[in-house]
């Protein structure tokens, strides 16, 4: 096992912990998961938009980034339990915009970790 999973693995354990204190109705949402950032870049936006939708919602890291290596729970706030089906769009630091994932079934996943060409739900 390499030393990036490795770290990448205690970078989740310890936001793991920290986001224990989130609001009760945020945490039932079945649709929260952890986005994971092993890119090789920083990643300065991150949209999320139902695949129903033409549109891309809110950067939802805000002011923040995601540093490469590091992850972030993303919380469902609005929009219907009932819509699973999610589109993803990262924007790195340096620029340069890459849609990952089209279509992807929030409700069924636990992870999301973002690779430099790939994504894997697990």
């Amino acid at each position: 096992m390499s030393l990036k999973k490795v770290l990448l693995g205690l970078v989740v354990t310890m936001t793991l912990c920290l986001g224990l204190g989130a609001s009760q109705t945020a945490q039932q949402d079945r649709r929260n998961f952890w986005a994971l950032n092993n890119t090789g870049k920083e990643i300065r936006n991150f949209y999320v938009s139902a695949h129903s939708s033409d549109q891309w919602g809110n950067d939802i890291l805000g002011r923040a980034t995601l540093p490469d290596g590091m992850g972030t729970l993303i919380y469902f706030t609005s929009g219907s339990q009932s819509e699973c089906n999610y589109d993803f769009k990262l924007v790195y630091s340096d620029g340069t915009a890459q849609q990952y994932v089209q279509g992807r079934n929030v409700c069924e996943i636990h992870a999301v970790q973002y690779n430099s060409d790939t994504s894997e739900a697990f």
